[in-house]
């Protein structure tokens, strides 16, 4: 099959992460493969050499930079007459959706997101509702994201969570963990650290050993270090940017702590899991985090943006060192989500709708 990704490159973030190692897992298949990025260019996971990468940057900044970007990637999208057009972002998928499929292919939308966000009423609400006729395949993260979208035929999507990037065997589990609690995101309202460090404020103090290390790079991070700053904390809550050894740093910590407003599916998380890790989520939208944790079995789910509730979850940690997760140590996860299975449920996806 011939495949065209597009995507907007933006950094280390999850939907940017999930479309290059399935990208890349395509063309080791022997799929002819190209990925193609608009307005971003910030390419931080590595691509296979075998993947021809085009890189469509905007020429305007007002309204005409949508119209530039829809004919430069139909130009592009006409010379390669590609079998399927994949898209994790919306505004790539409605704009392919509008393209004459006789030259471009059968296209994809694999839902990222919120779904119920705000951003999907008024004109772009009514613009999702007049595409999704004209998109061939949906691809859903989890059950409760394709509850928006109920007039999509049942042969026409999938739900296909996304695959972990290791093998739990090359992380040995650590005889003892650093008393260190972890939270991985970008620093962004929508993954809501501020909660955080609110909760950790009001355990802190009976908990002395324990610090709180917060991975990423956004623009709260001004804002983050302030409220560090008000509450005292130093010396035990750190921002530590973003590190390419994510995963050693998760597998020696205490507690993973998801904090999120909405998430489409936190990979984190299923990497935090994976590797054994005691973990905390808020009851993110549109409820990713429920397909992951068993709450009260392998770790907890608390109600987003209550404070209380996260503190008293971190107290049944932090009291009995991860006892409550530690009892399950999720040797199913991997197999759930190792690349081989969930790359099937991609690749035959794909061969069904091009048939």
């Amino acid at each position: 099959m011939k495949i065209v990704f597009v995507a907007y490159l933006h950094g280390f973030g999850g939907a940017e992460k999930q479309i290059i190692m399935l990208a890349n897992e395509m063309v080791s298949r022997g799929h002819d493969v190209t990925l193609v990025s608009l307005a971003a260019n910030n390419l931080c996971y590595e691509l296979d050499k075998k993947i021809k990468y085009i890189y469509i940057p905007d020429k305007y900044t007002d309204y005409r930079r949508l119209v530039f970007r829809y004919y430069k990637l139909y130009g592009v999208l006409k010379t390669i007459k590609c079998d399927l057009v994949v898209n994790f972002w919306f505004q790539s998928a409605y704009m392919t959706a509008c393209m004459n499929k006789s030259i471009i292919g059968k296209v994809i939308y694999a839902e990222r997101g919120d779904p119920s966000d705000a951003e999907y009423t008024g004109i772009l609400g009514m613009i999702r509702n007049l595409c999704i006729t004209k998109i061939d395949g949906f691809v859903f993260q989890s059950q409760g994201a394709k509850k928006y979208f109920p007039t999509v035929k049942n042969e026409n999507y999938r739900v296909i969570m996304n695959p972990i990037s290791f093998s739990k065997k090359d992380y040995e589990q650590p005889q003892s963990r650093r008393k260190a609690i972890i939270n991985v995101g970008r620093l962004h309202p929508q993954k809501n650290q501020k909660l955080l460090i609110d909760a950790f404020s009001k355990v802190a103090s009976d908990f002395p050993e324990y610090s709180l290390e917060i991975y990423g790079e956004g623009p709260l991070e001004k804002d983050l270090k302030n409220q560090i700053r008000f509450l005292h904390l130093e010396d035990r809550a750190f921002l530590r940017g973003t590190s390419k050894n994510i995963l050693d740093i998760l597998n020696t910590s205490s507690l993973f702590v998801l904090t999120s407003d909405y998430e489409g599916l936190p990979n984190v998380l299923i990497e935090a899991m994976v590797l054994g890790v005691p973990c905390i989520s808020t009851d993110c939208r549109p409820g990713g985090a429920r397909e992951i944790i068993i709450n009260e079995v392998n770790g907890l789910i608390v109600p987003c943006n209550d404070v209380q509730s996260l503190e008293k979850a971190m107290r049944r940690f932090l009291q009995d060192d991860g006892q409550l997760a530690l009892k399950n140590d999720n040797k199913d996860y991997e197999d759930r989500f190792k690349k081989s299975t969930i790359y099937d449920e991609w690749e035959s996806f794909f061969e069904q709708l091009r048939c």
